[in-house]
C-alpha cells in the first residue's frame, strides 16, 4: 500500500533531516553503538543455556528452574517488543534506548548475584523486558540514521549481527562457565551495554523530537500483557512437556485468547494507542511479517532439532555436535553479508525465491540422510540451509520497511520483532508434538515388525527417533514450497541509485 502525497513527503522530510545532521564518521559511530547493543540481546537469548546444568546445581533446582530462566526472559521480551513505539512517542529515541540498555545492564549484574532460584527469575524477567525494546528500537534508529538507498546494505548487516548471537552465544557461554563460573555470563554485559550507551550521544536529537505527551492505555496494557505473556507462555512450557498438552498449557492458551479478543473489541470501540494497527494496512509490511513468522518457526525449529538429532539418535557428544551443525550458522552469516552488496541490484522477490528453494532442498536432503556416515552428510545440509536462510531475512526485512513512513517504522518494528519470536516458539512447540507423534508411531510399527537383528529396545527407539526427526524436516520442506508463490504478493522494489563505497 503506497503513500498518501502528503505522508510521503513528510517521509522524506524526516528522513533527509535525520540523515543529513551527522556526518559519515559520526553515522557509523552511532551505527556501531547500535549493533553493539543489538548483538548483546541477541547473545543473552542463547547464551544461559549450555550453563543451565551448573546454574541448576548452583541454586538447588532441577529441570524446571533452567525452563523458567528462559521461559521468562522470553515471555518479558515479547510483550516489551510491541510497546516500542509507544515508549519513542513517550520518552524519545535516546531516551527510551538508553534507559532500556542501562536496565538491560542492570539486570544483568543482578543475575550474576541472584541468591536464589526466585530471584533469578525476576531479574530475568527484567532482563527480557528491557531487551524487547533494544532490538525493534535499534533497527528503527538505524534506518531513521541512513537515507532509504542505505537501508538494504544496513539491515544486512545489522541482521548478521543478530544472527550471531546464536552461533557466538553457545560457545561464549560454554567457556565462560568452564573457566570461571555461570555469574560471569551475565556480568560480560556490562561493558558491551556501557560502550553502546556511550555512542548514543552520537544520535541526533532531531530524531528524538516527538509531539504530544501519549498517556499509556492501562486496559490495552493489561490485554497485551496477559494476551502476549500467556501466549508465549503456553508456547514455551508445551515444548517441554508431553503430547497432549496439560491442562496449564489449555488454560494459558484459553487466556491468551481471551485477551486478544479483548484487544480486538477495545480497538474498535476506542483507539488502541500502545501501538499503532495502520501498520497491517501495509501490504509489503503484512506480507512480510508473515513470512517472517514462518522463517523464524523454520530456522528456530531446526537450531532445536539439530543438537537433538546430533546427540540424540546418532550418538553424537555435545563437541562433535556442535561442529557437525556449525556450518549452517557460518554460511547464513556469510551470505547475509553478501546479500548486502546484492540487495539493491537483484529484484528482492527473487531473491526470496532463491532462498526458498535452497532451504527447501536442504531440509529434503536431511530427511534423506543415511543412517550411517550421517556427520558429513549433515554438515553439508547444514551449510546449504545456512545460505538459503541467509538470502531471506535481508529481503524481507527491506520490503517489509520500504514504504513505510518514518513515524510508523518504530510500532512496526516492535511487531515485526514479536511475529518473529511468536514464530520460533509456535514452530519449536508444534514441530515438537509433531516429532513426538511420529516417535510413537514408528516406535510401534518396528516393535510390530521386528527386522532380523534389529537389537535391543533402545536401539529401536533410536531407530524410531531416527525416523521421526527425518520426516519432521520432509514436512518443513513441504511447508518452505508451499509459502513460495506468496511472495508475488510483495510490490515491487524499484533499483536504488548506486550507493558509494563509504557510508
Amino acid at each position: 500500500m503506497g503513500l498518501t502525497r502528503p505522508s510521503r513527503e513528510r517521509f522524506m522530510r524526516e528522513e533527509t533531516v535525520d540523515a543529513t545532521v551527522l556526518s559519515v564518521s559520526g553515522r557509523r559511530r552511532a551505527a556501531v553503538a547500535l549493533m553493539m547493543a543489538t548483538a548483546m540481546q541477541a547473545f543473552d537469548s542463547t547464551i544461559a543455556n549450555v550453563a543451565l546444568p551448573q546454574l541448576e546445581q548452583s541454586l538447588g533446582g532441577g529441570v524446571d528452574l533452567g525452563s523458567w530462566v528462559m521461559t521468562s526472559y522470553l515471555c518479558a521480551s515479547a510483550v516489551m517488543a510491541t510497546l516500542t513505539g509507544w515508549f519513542r512517542r513517550r520518552y524519545g529515541a535516546r531516551q527510551a534506548f538508553g534507559g532500556a540498555i542501562a536496565l538491560f545492564v542492570f539486570a544483568s549484574l543482578l543475575c550474576s548475584i541472584a541468591p536464589s532460584q526466585a530471584a533469578l527469575i525476576l531479574f530475568r524477567l527484567i532482563q527480557g523486558a528491557a531487551a524487547g525494546i533494544i532490538q525493534p528500537l535499534a533497527q528503527a534508529i538505524l534506518l531513521d540514521l541512513y537515507p532509504k538507498r542505505y537501508h538494504g546494505r544496513l539491515l544486512a548487516v545489522w541482521g548478521a549481527t543478530i544472527m550471531a548471537g546464536p552461533i557466538m552465544g553457545p560457545v561464549l557461554g560454554g567457556l565462560i562457565t568452564d573457566l570461571a563460573s555461570w555469574r560471569w555470563i551475565f556480568v560480560l554485559n556490562i561493558p558491551l551495554g556501557t560502550i553502546a550507551i556511550l555512542g548514543l550521544g552520537r544520535v541526533p536529537t532531531s530524531s528524538e523530537q516527538q509531539k504530544g505527551n501519549p498517556r499509556i492505555d492501562s486496559l490495552g496494557f493489561l490485554f497485551l500483557v496477559v494476551g502476549i505473556g500467556s501466549l508465549q507462555l503456553s508456547l514455551e512450557r508445551s515444548i517441554v512437556q508431553s503430547w497432549p498438552p496439560s491442562t496449564e498449557v489449555i488454560i494459558e492458551a484459553t487466556i491468551a485468547a481471551a485477551a486478544f479478543i479483548g484487544i480486538a473489541v477495545r480497538s474498535i470501540r476506542v483507539r488502541f494507542s500502545l501501538f499503532r494497527f495502520e501498520v497491517f494496512k501495509n501490504i509489503n509490511f503484512a506480507t512480510a511479517i508473515f513470512y517472517n513468522f514462518i522463517v523464524g518457526a523454520l530456522v528456530f525449529t531446526t537450531i532445536v532439532f539439530l543438537p537433538g538429532l546430533s546427540e540424540g539418535p546418532l550418538g553424537y557428544n555435545a563437541t562433535r555436535a556442535g561442529l557437525t551443525i556449525s556450518p549452517r550458522g557460518i554460511g547464513t552469516m556469510a551470505t547475509m553479508l553478501v546479500v548486502g552488496y546484492l540487495i539493491d541490484k537483484i529484484d528482492h522477490r527473487a531473491l526470496l525465491v532463491a532462498g526458498m528453494v535452497i532451504t527447501a532442498g536442504a531440509f529434503e536432503l536431511i530427511s534423506l540422510m543415511p543412517p550411517d556416515g550421517g556427520g558429513t552428510w549433515l554438515a553439508g545440509a547444514s551449510a546449504i540451509q545456512g545460505i538459503g536462510v541467509g538470502l531471506l531475512f535481508t529481503p524481507l526485512s527491506t520490503l517489509a520497511f520500504s514504504s513505510l513512513a518514518a513515524e510508523l517504522r518504530t510500532d512496526a518494528a516492535g511487531v515485526y520483532s514479536l511475529l518473529r519470536q511468536l514464530g520460533c516458539a509456535t514452530g519449536v512447540a508444534a514441530m515438537t508434538a509433531l516429532l513426538q507423534a511420529r516417535i510413537q508411531t514408528n516406535y510401534v510399527a518396528i516393535v510390530d515388525r521386528p527386522l532380523p537383528g534389529a537389537g535391543s529396545p533402545s536401539h529401536l527407539l533410536d531407530l524410531a527417533t531416527f525416523g521421526a526427526y527425518l520426516g519432521c524436516f520432509r514436512i518443513m520442506a513441504v511447508i518452505t514450497v508451499v509459502i513460495i508463490p506468496g511472495v508475488l504478493l510483495f510490490h515491487v522494489l524499484r533499483p536504488a541509485p548506486a550507493i558509494p563505497t563509504v557510508v
